[in-house]
């Protein structure tokens, strides 16, 4: 039975093997806990960890292949998605690396320049905000030490009020900061091409990734920010990968992690949808503050029936290899 667990999204988790897995949303069986592999042992690794070397690793492909190679262990069939995904048996959790913890003990000694920087972003956050310290924590590199200079700032904040006013204050910081910047047609072009380069478009999709609020520069070093808040989480089926056109009717939680679309008027780019999706959702960044209510967008995802307490209804996911939301503004074809 899956139940509300104490991991979330930004945790992360070390096995007994040494591999160093991300938390992917709240909600998680009993027994495992849901979760992308991030880092890898490997000798010729440009981290270092307490004597020994990582490479990181992040393409969902690539790291299911390594898994059902090395570690299948780690695949496991998630019964209330009916999906096979990357997750951690609990009896295989070697350590738990909590972000509001970890953020915590680096503002008490910030002890690189990485950390100075992540402390004075923090605080103006907070200065700026309003929001309780607490609401807020450090995740990716910074939270398990294998950061480098080259690293990013990547933040969360716990509960959608907290969320909400955080991303104004973001706004606020990057019109009158000045060290708090927006992407520019230079500094886009990282995210931009992780994101989209296999798309193509990439002219038009860094004008949107540049208007992003939550990701950007922060004193020359690219910022990360994920607003969190309580799941639900609902029996689902997956139904199979759909294209097609639609309206945005309500993109309020487009900020959040998972970010929800509303949309109406859906027209199959595909093999015909016997039933219409009225909503769209994802976990990955690159869907966050995609589009806005009104556009007209093109969608490739995972079709889901899902079982609410409402009754049945249908969402797509985006996440998958080849997944798009594209405002047909930028779509030709």
């Amino acid at each position: 039975m899956d139940r509300l667990s104490g991991f979330t999204e930004g945790d992360y988790l070390r096995t007994v093997e040494g591999l160093f897995f991300a938390v992917k949303g709240g909600v998680h069986p009993d027994d495992a806990v849901i979760a992308y592999l991030r880092y890898v042992p490997d000798p010729r690794g440009e981290r270092s960890l307490d004597g020994e070397r990582y490479r990181r690793v992040s393409d969902v492909g690539e790291t299911t292949r390594y898994l059902k190679e090395h570690y299948p262990v780690y695949l496991n069939q998630i019964k209330r998605l009916n999906m096979t995904l990357q997750s951690v048996p609990v009896g295989r959790i070697a350590g738990v690396y909590r972000p509001r913890e970890k953020l915590k003990e680096i503002l008490e000694n910030p002890a690189t320049l990485l950390e100075t920087t992540l402390t004075r972003f923090v605080e103006a956050i907070v200065d700026e905000s309003g929001v309780p310290l607490n609401s807020l924590g450090v995740s990716g590199s910074l939270l398990i030490g294998l950061d480098t200079e080259g690293s990013d700032v990547d933040l969360n904040v716990y509960g959608q009020d907290e969320g909400r006013k955080v991303y104004e204050a973001l706004k606020r910081l990057r019109r009158t900061g000045g060290w708090v910047s927006p992407y520019d047609d230079e500094t886009v072009k990282g995210v931009l091409f992780a994101r989209w380069g296999d798309l193509g478009r990439l002219k038009e999709l860094a004008e949107i990734e540049k208007r992003k609020v939550l990701h950007g520069t922060v004193m020359g070093t690219d910022y990360f920010v994920r607003l969190l808040r309580d799941e639900e989480g609902h029996p689902s089926r997956p139904l199979g990968v759909v294209t097609f056109r639609a309206r945005v009717s309500d993109s309020s939680e487009s900020i959040y992690t998972p970010c929800r679309y509303a949309v109406e008027k859906v027209e199959t780019l595909s093999d015909p949808i016997q039933v219409n999706p009225t909503e769209l959702v994802s976990y990955r960044g690159q869907f966050t503050e995609q589009a806005e209510a009104g556009d007209l967008v093109r969608v490739r995802g995972s079709l889901e029936e899902v079982q609410g307490p409402g009754g049945t209804s249908f969402r797509v996911i985006l996440g998958g290899p080849g997944d798009y939301l594209l405002p047909l503004s930028l779509d030709n074809y």
